[in-house]
């Protein structure tokens, strides 16, 4: 299935039917999927547990039905949010008395139930807990996420992302280690055709999206307008998954019409959030002033040069005050950019996802306000290369079976595995261009986008 068609058909599933049988090659591929989504550093610190055994079900059924205990706490007086680039929303920031969507987290939770109830097979995501874990691992897994929801509508499913459950319970039931940071559930089932599912309302993208500066409103009605003619190829979601690259070089000279920056737009309010209330803010900055002081000073490392090259930076937000859907925003911020990143794909234009940038100059270019967080930005333009892919660990290593270690293939070995530094370092003289579970296609192959092909 094409992605874009993905985009205008993709529906949050609310019931599956029950007894679907889903086989393992099919699993696997959803998993593999995940696999391939962007990773800070290369580093791949996702870790995914499949679980189709009938008791371990019941056990993350009952993790859904236990909610998630940290939406219950009073306990702590709120503390101004220290937004440093680590920042991740915790209990510390939280008093469930004066939660700003108290009204509304709960909405959807009976049908998350009845989801993990009629289920085929679950999928724990989790993270490592590493450095880079720490930082990227959240907005890693959320992009991982959007790869998986969309891999499995390409197979015939659907997902359900579950993000109210019981992480303790789960930690304790499967062994996850302390290391390990539980980011969601994916519910996995097969849904009725022809059922139309109505639980969630389009997104408007006035509510989520800003042009340039925090409250300066996009003018929608005007950029259709405009009625410019683009190239939107007709890419299926495994090659976008697969061939999307980090791009790092770009034609300066060449502008994003604004008809594909709506499609961008668009690809973003795919994936159903927490709550259908805009607590993650996008602001789409294509303004040369302000790419020019975003380049010059937002930058701490010296490789990001190409942030200066581009026409369209996209900088998300969320809202670190006192709200519930804060526990999951560094999540839900990864799978909205994976989506939009997908999306330039197929119409030709390159991305990078950027981490690590000087947040506080950027929130003042920007005028984000105090109690929001910037956890990433990511940049598109033109490409002016198409890089090798990035070795990837081997599915075995990344995905256990039923429970925790238990390794869902034979995994290949790295030389001195037990020291990360060393096996990541090792990981950049493998072949690249490797087969996939995905596809015959080699990774790294692309076709049907001229703007990469020309490289190749």
């Amino acid at each position: 299935m094409f992605l874009k068609e993905i985009i205008e058909t993709w529906t949050n599933p609310v019931q599956f039917i029950e007894g679907i049988e889903i086989s393992k090659n099919d699993k696997l591929k959803i998993v593999e999927a995940g696999r391939f989504a962007p990773s800070a550093g290369n580093q791949q610190v996702f870790r995914f547990l499949l679980i189709d055994n009938e008791n371990s079900n019941k056990i993350i059924i009952q993790s859904i039905e236990a909610r998630d205990p940290r939406l219950a706490s009073t306990l702590k007086q709120i503390k101004k949010p220290n937004l440093r680039n680590n920042f991740v929303y915790s209990i510390e920031n939280f008093n469930a008395k004066t939660d700003k969507y108290k009204v509304y987290i709960y909405e959807h939770h009976f049908d998350d139930i009845n989801c993990a109830k009629s289920a085929s097979f679950f999928i724990i995501c989790t993270h490592k807990n590493t450095i880079t874990g720490k930082m990227f691992g959240h907005t890693d897994m959320g992009a991982a996420i959007t790869n998986m929801i969309l891999m499995a509508y390409d197979l015939g499913y659907h997902c359900r992302w579950i993000r109210i459950f019981d992480r303790e319970f789960i930690r304790e039931r499967f062994n996850i280690p302390l290391s390990i940071f539980i980011d969601a559930i994916l519910v996995v089932g097969k849904v009725k055709e022809n059922v139309e599912i109505t639980e969630y309302k389009a997104k408007d993208v006035n509510d989520f999206y800003f042009y340039n500066q925090w409250d300066e409103n996009l003018t929608i009605k005007d950029w259709q307008s405009e009625n410019i003619e683009f190239n939107n190829y007709d890419i299926e979601v495994v090659d976008a998954i697969v061939d999307r690259r980090s791009i790092r070089s770009f034609n300066e000279n060449k502008s994003i019409p604004r008809s594909i920056i709506l499609e961008l737009l668009k690809a973003g309010m795919i994936i159903p959030l927490t709550i259908n209330h805009p607590y993650l803010k996008i602001i789409v900055v294509e303004d040369r002033s302000f790419l020019n002081q975003i380049a010059k000073h937002s930058k701490i490392v010296l490789k990001q040069s190409h942030v200066g090259e581009v026409p369209l930076i996209i900088v998300i937000t969320y809202d670190c005050s006192n709200n519930s859907p804060g526990f999951y925003s560094e999540t839900d911020s990864g799978s909205i950019i994976q989506s939009i990143l997908l999306r330039a794909h197929t119409l030709g234009i390159g991305s990078c996802w950027i981490g690590a940038f000087n947040r506080k100059v950027v929130r003042k270019i920007l005028k984000i306000p105090e109690d929001w967080h910037i956890p990433s930005m990511a940049i598109f333009g033109y490409p002016n290369n198409y890089p090798k892919p990035t070795p990837r660990v081997d599915l075995g290593k990344v995905c256990y079976y039923n429970s925790w270690k238990n390794h869902i293939k034979k995994r290949k070995r790295t030389l001195l595995p037990d020291y990360f530094a060393l096996s990541i370092w090792f990981r950049k003289f493998r072949n690249t261009q490797v087969t996939t579970l995905l596809r015959k296609r080699k990774v790294g192959i692309v076709k049907g986008i001229p703007e990469f092909e020309q490289f190749l």
